[in-house]
C-alpha cells in the first residue's frame, strides 16, 4: 500500500499516522506543500494532479485558512486531488486543516469560528460526543464515549451535502464526518505525539507572548491523562482506514 501525505506545515507532521502505516508495511510519500518538495528526497514536487500510483490520501494540518487559497496554491490543488481520490474510491483522510480542505472540496464553506460561533478557537484535549452514526462506522464503532482529542484550530466548516456527521461538540459542532464509504474528515489532531506537542507548546507560548512554563502548566496534565488513549485510538483508526483500500 502506498499512502500520499500532504504535509501543510513542518510543525504538523503525520506523527503516529505515519508510524502506524510504516508498522503495517505501507509505503509513504510526504510532500511539503508550502515549499513544493518531496520530504524524503528534497526534490521539487508539488501536489499531484492525479491519484495514480497511490492507494490513499492523507491531508494534514497547518495554520493557514482554506479561504487563503490565493496565497497558498496548494489548497485548490489539494481540493482537486481529494475529489479525484474520492471519485476513484480510494481512502481520503483530512486532519484539522485537512478536514477543512475535504469539506471545501465537496462544496462547504470554511470560516473563522468567531464568525458564526461564540468560541474563538479550540485548543487542548477536549471530549468528543460521538453521533449515533459512529456506532455503525467501520473506523469509529467502538470509540470511547467522551474520548478527549487534541485540538488547535480557529476555523471550522459547514457540512457538505450528503455526508454523515460522526462527532460533534457544543462549541464547534462539526468535528468529524464521512463522505461515502472511504473519505473522512477529522477536525481534531489524530496525529500528535509527545514530540509534536512539545513543539506546539513552544509555538503557543510565543503566539500568546507568555512564558513557556505557563503553557506547559496548562497542557502538561492534559497530555499525561489524554495522549495515551488518543494515540491508541488514532492507531486503531489508521489501521481500519488503511483496510478500506
Amino acid at each position: 500500500m502506498h499512502i500520499l501525505y500532504l504535509v501543510n506545515a513542518l510543525d504538523s507532521p503525520p506523527g503516529v499516522l505515519l508510524d502506524e502505516a510504516a508498522q503495517m508495511g505501507a509505503r509513504a510519500t510526504q510532500i511539503d506543500t508550502v515549499n513544493s518538495c518531496d520530504m524524503e528526497t528534497g526534490e521539487a514536487r508539488g501536489v499531484p494532479e492525479a491519484a495514480a500510483g497511490f492507494d490513499a490520501l492523507m491531508v494534514l494540518g497547518g495554520a493557514m485558512g482554506v479561504y487563503e487559497a490565493d496565497r497558498y496554491p496548494f489548497i485548490e490543488e489539494s481540493k482537486r486531488l481529494v475529489r479525484r481520490f474520492h471519485e476513484e474510491g480510494k481512502p481520503v483522510m483530512g486532519v484539522c486543516l485537512g478536514s477543512q480542505i475535504v469539506a471545501s472540496a465537496f462544496g462547504a464553506p470554511v470560516y473563522k469560528m468567531s464568525e458564526k460561533l461564540e468560541a474563538h478557537e479550540e485548543w487542548g484535549f477536549v471530549p468528543q460526543t460521538w453521533e449515533a452514526a459512529a456506532a455503525d462506522d467501520p473506523l469509529l464503532h467502538d470509540a470511547a464515549p467522551g474520548l478527549r482529542t487534541m485540538h488547535w484550530h480557529g476555523d471550522t466548516f459547514d457540512l457538505p451535502g450528503g455526508v454523515t456527521r460522526l462527532a460533534t461538540r457544543a462549541t464547534c459542532p462539526n468535528q468529524a464526518f464521512r463522505m461515502g464509504e472511504r473519505s473522512y474528515a477529522f477536525q481534531f489532531h489524530l496525529e500528535v505525539t509527545r514530540e509534536i506537542l512539545n513543539g506546539w507548546t513552544t509555538l503557543r507560548a510565543k503566539g500568546l507572548n507568555v512564558p513557556c512554563p505557563t503553557i506547559e502548566a496548562l497542557i502538561g496534565p492534559q497530555i499525561e491523562e489524554a495522549l495515551g488513549p488518543q494515540e491508541a485510538f488514532a492507531r486503531r483508526t489508521m489501521r481500519r482506514w488503511m483496510a478500506l483500500a
